[in-house]
């Protein structure tokens, strides 16, 4: 075989190398000049850029520490282990402030001393100078008949008392510290009482041997007969109209014992415009389940109509005062009223995407469009 044989190629296989050459050679062009070919598509984050504007400027306005020379502060005594969110404010704090406050008590914390409140998030040096003086708790921490305290030993006078009517003299006279007769007198003043023996237990800052020692001399009984339980049972009938009630009359449901208490109640009616449905009463603050249950029976409704917010008028600043509408959702109102014009009927608020089944449910009997 002559080796010329071996580079000849048939007409066959001269025109397969030609083709695939074309190809290698098409393929290469196209990747050089593909770049030409595309659409230079630029995509607009306008839109975007705007909202995370809006949420850095009310991160910056929320930020702002409520402590400054301008802002009038609300001062009085206070127990932080027992004040509602309202109180807080008044006190200075703002909202980011007072939810990392009630997410840390709702994980079990508490302050036990003025130091301990020095320490939440956000608390400037100044502004806890100004609130230390109105706290009711002591400076450091010791038990209500430590005779080993820095502080010169108080002589303990031992009697017999009720709780519930003795001065503030005489809970010195008992042991008691300063900080802890404020306590128990706020605590009277909204309502309190103590029924039996193992309720003085509860006195905050009292030790379970500080209370052995006074146990013997309590002028209460170690427990409510069940005659009592009856006959109070029997007592509770009057039927209650909570939309109208004075504070007087709502001491006529069983569990509510003050009228310091009731106003309680009629203040969150005022801010949410009426009660519309019982439940409501159950976020009342510190209205416990138990007691709940205990009147419900006696409540009525009455025909009374709910205090409305026009939606297609109200500003949101205006809107967010309603305890069921925060910030987020009335801003959202405002805008999609800005962007769509006003609203044919209230159900059209459902159609903002913030605003879920449950929470509609919740603020319609507060909203209208006329």
């Amino acid at each position: 075989m002559n080796y010329k044989d071996y580079f000849s190629f048939t007409r066959g296989e001269k025109r397969g190398v030609v083709f695939f050459l074309s190809i290698i050679i098409i393929l290469i062009v196209f990747i050089q000049f593909i770049g030409y070919f595309k659409k230079n598509q630029q995509t607009d984050f306008s839109q975007f850029e705007n909202e995370i504007n809006e949420f850095e400027k009310s991160i910056k306005s929320d930020s702002i520490h409520p402590y400054n020379d301008t802002l009038k502060i609300e001062l009085f005594e206070f127990n932080p282990n027992t004040i509602i969110d309202e109180e807080w404010e008044k006190l200075g704090f703002v909202a980011w402030q007072i939810k990392t406050i009630n997410n840390y008590k709702a994980k079990g914390g508490g302050w036990k001393t003025k130091e301990d409140v020095k320490k939440i998030y956000g608390l400037e040096e100044s502004h806890y100078e100004q609130l230390k003086p109105f706290i009711l708790l002591p400076d450091e921490k010791e038990n209500i008949f430590n005779n080993t305290s820095k502080k010169e030993a108080t002589k303990v006078s031992y009697f017999n008392f009720d709780p519930n009517t003795i001065s503030k003299e005489q809970w010195g006279n008992l042991g008691f510290k300063d900080w802890q007769i404020k306590v128990i007198f706020n605590y009277k003043e909204k309502g309190g009482k103590w029924k039996t023996k193992a309720d003085v237990k509860k006195i905050y800052g009292l030790a379970e041997a500080d209370y052995l020692k006074l146990e013997p001399f309590i002028l209460l009984p170690d427990a409510i007969s069940p005659s009592e339980k009856v006959t109070s049972k029997k007592a509770y009938t009057t039927k209650v109209n909570i939309n109208t009630a004075t504070a007087n009359e709502l001491t006529n449901l069983k569990g509510i014992f003050s009228e310091k208490y009731a106003e309680i109640i009629i203040k969150y009616r005022t801010e949410l415009g009426g009660f519309v449905r019982k439940e409501q009463l159950k976020e009342v603050w510190n209205l416990k389940e138990e007691t709940y249950n205990e009147f419900i029976n006696q409540v009525e409704l009455g025909n009374n109509l709910p205090k409305q917010l026009n939606i297609n008028k109200a500003s949101a600043e205006e809107l967010k005062v309603h305890p069921y509408i925060n910030w987020n959702i009335a801003n959202a109102i405002v805008k999609y009223r800005k962007s769509n014009g006003n609203f044919k009927k209230v159900e059209d608020i459902k159609k903002i995407q913030i605003i879920d089944a449950e929470t509609f449910l919740k603020i319609a009997p507060y909203l209208t469009i006329n």
